[in-house]
């Protein structure tokens, strides 16, 4: 009965460890998440004017580097070469000592696939992203 009890014990202590060793992953992961949400919406948007509320969570040499008229241009950009957004799922997390980065599958109107990847610094400010259009081969029977 004793080792019954010690074996229940365990277990439970265990279980309760592991999920709060995640927790902080997952505030972390929520809150990067949040900041893509806004970037997503800010880029899908019919004019520029998400762009000021979505630059605050940017690291400031990307602030630096993007204006709000760079970001019209790259939301032109988007458009041209892959259309209107149908779709984003989210794919991988990835954590590393310097930062994280963040990969998303979209679809497209005229790019059926295009692997968004964003990257975070340990502050949680985005430091990075880029849109790579992801080619399927089709399968020779």
């Amino acid at each position: 009965m004793k080792k019954a009890v010690m074996l229940v014990t365990l277990v439970v202590t265990m279980a309760l460890s592991a999920m709060c060793f995640a927790a902080g992953d997952g505030s972390v992961l929520n809150k990067q998440q949040r900041v893509v949400d806004k970037f997503v919406a800010a880029v899908n948007a019919a004019d520029s004017s998400g762009f000021a509320q979505m630059s605050a969570d940017l690291a400031p040499d990307l602030q630096s580097k993007i204006t709000a008229a760079d970001f019209a241009a790259m939301q032109k950009q988007l458009k041209e070469k892959f259309g209107t957004q149908k779709e984003l799922t989210f794919a991988a997390y990835e954590r590393f000592d310097q930062g994280d980065r963040l990969t998303y599958l979209a679809s497209y109107s005229k790019q059926k696939l295009v692997r968004a990847v964003y990257v975070f610094d340990k502050a949680g400010k985005m430091t990075e992203f880029v849109f790579v259009p992801v080619e399927i081969k089709a399968e020779n029977k």
